[in-house]
């Protein structure tokens, strides 16, 4: 994997887990009738539910752009942070082990 340590690396990340889950989204949505693809879907199925109360719910194209929009951003914000995490990590543990050893 290509560095992360500037924020172009950040923001290609982004941009191609934005593009996977977005795939993977429109997909889900169309095969609702299996778990992992409802909760692939949950996130824009929760938001569009929230407008249909708010009675600003979208119909036809807008109603599927705003379920497969909602989830792909927020499952790209759940792997970004992740990886950040991942990355805060593992960099402590290595100064850490580096530390120990002088």
């Amino acid at each position: 994997m290509a560095s992360l340590s500037g924020m172009k690396g950040w923001v290609r990340l982004a941009a191609v887990l934005l593009v996977l889950t977005g795939t993977a989204a429109s997909v889900a949505l169309t095969h609702m009738d299996n778990l992992p693809a409802y909760l692939l879907i949950a996130p824009g199925y929760l938001v569009q539910a929230w407008l249909f109360e708010s009675n600003l719910a979208l119909g036809g194209f807008g109603y599927e752009a705003t379920m497969v929009g909602v989830s792909a951003l927020v499952w790209t914000l759940i792997f970004l942070g992740l990886t950040a995490l991942i990355r805060l990590v593992w960099r402590t543990l290595r100064r850490l082990s580096a530390a120990a050893r002088h």
